[in-house]
């Protein structure tokens, strides 16, 4: 991908989610940044919901394998 410092690509997903592409300033590389969400209702569900979030960020990270 060849983008200047300013140049930053968002992508929203079906389920809300958002990654966000962009170059880097210091370095020759492109990074990106995964925002999941979901709704807590309580307290006690913290571990669950922590646990399903992580596991959505998994599974977009899978998509960007590069072989």
């Amino acid at each position: 991908m060849d983008m200047t410092k300013t140049d930053v690509l968002i992508y929203y997903t079906e389920d809300c989610s958002e990654i966000c592409a962009r170059s880097s300033g210091t370095e020759p590389k492109n990074k990106f940044y995964i925002s999941v969400n979901a709704e807590l209702d309580c307290i006690e569900n913290f571990t669950k919901i922590a646990s399903h979030l992580n596991e959505k960020i998994k599974n977009i990270t899978l998509q960007f394998q590069f072989y």
